[in-house]
């Protein structure tokens, strides 16, 4: 029996691909990874949100 790998590419998206619940303008697996809450959702992006507010989490929701 053989197994499937998925080889991981981090610049390119799933067929579905991640968008900022904000704005909904398309990022990339890697994005959400990095600038995403906890299960990689993207609150804000480069084209609704300064870089600034993604790398303290001002983009994120509250609790």
């Amino acid at each position: 029996m053989r197994s499937t790998q998925h080889d991981w590419k981090p610049m390119e998206s799933s067929t579905a691909g991640a968008r900022c619940r904000n704005c909904g303008t398309h990022v990339t697996q890697q994005f959400a990874r990095v600038f995403g809450d906890n299960g990689d959702v993207v609150h804000g992006c480069p084209a609704c949100t300064t870089y600034r507010e993604m790398q303290s989490g001002g983009h994120l929701p509250g609790d």
